[in-house]
């Protein structure tokens, strides 16, 4: 699991929320602004050109969406919740993945903007999933 050290690394500093307190904001506005920025590093974490820790790396930052998601509507997930929730995702992915991997085969320079396209948008479907869960558990929550 070391392996995926440094990509921990990279998205706790790149997306973890800030901690400035501003003004209130309903937690909704938040949680959407954080799967944006998900979605735009997934897409382009999936461009690069390496072929395992593709897989690996966007399951980290959908794990780790997931987990901040939370906390922004005040709950804090367990580690076996997070493990739990990786599990899935990594097979999940896996359904996205040889799809992502026939669609690059098929138009080869174009193929990189469509695995892009396909993270990027898996992201931010798995991010509304999460917004609208909390939303149903905390109607117009403000944080």
């Amino acid at each position: 699991m070391r392996l995926l050290a440094p990509v921990e690394r990279v998205i706790a500093r790149v997306l973890t929320p800030s901690v400035v307190v501003m003004e209130p904001r309903p937690c909704r506005d938040r949680a959407q602004a954080l799967v944006h920025k998900y979605a735009v590093a997934g897409t382009a974490w999936a461009v690069l050109p390496i072929p395992i820790a593709t897989s690996l790396g966007l399951t980290a930052m959908e794990t780790h969406l997931i987990y901040w998601i939370g906390r922004i509507y005040g709950e804090s997930p367990s580690s076996m919740d997070v493990a739990m929730t990786a599990g899935g995702l990594e097979l999940a992915s896996l359904a996205l993945k040889t799809a992502a991997v026939e669609a690059a085969n098929a138009v080869p320079v174009i193929g990189w903007g469509v695995k892009g396209a396909i993270a990027g948008s898996a992201i931010e479907a798995l991010g509304q999933v999460v917004i609208r869960h909390y939303e149903e558990k905390y109607p117009g929550k403000v944080s």
